[in-house]
């Protein structure tokens, strides 16, 4: 089963996603990442913009983000997409492409 969690950018500390529309979002993330063979995905919660939720696939941070609103308005449908966006940031930087993505 994947690890799946929330943290602040500031503090490091974790914290909850507990909206109500966001359990169906949080399953289907949790189906991408077993199917990817993640063991954990943690999303971060940007210092300075709170609704940025930069995104992390085992060990790597990268340099792609969610808007938090994929997880208040329940937008399942979409999140697979974005979490395939995500996998191919993680692809651009072990190849030494993340350099040309800023």
């Amino acid at each position: 089963m994947t690890d799946i969690k929330f943290r602040n950018e500031s503090d490091g500390l974790e914290y909850e996603m507990t909206h109500p529309k966001a359990a169906r979002v949080l399953q289907d993330v949790q189906q991408w990442a077993q199917r990817n063979e993640f063991t954990h995905v943690t999303f971060w919660r940007d210092a300075a913009d709170e609704h940025k939720l930069w995104v992390q696939l085992g060990d790597d941070r990268l340099n792609y983000w969610i808007h938090d609103t994929t997880f208040t308005e329940g937008k399942h449908d979409t999140v697979e997409m974005q979490m395939d966006y995500a996998r191919g940031a993680q692809r651009r930087s072990a190849a030494g492409y993340e350099k040309f993505d800023k």
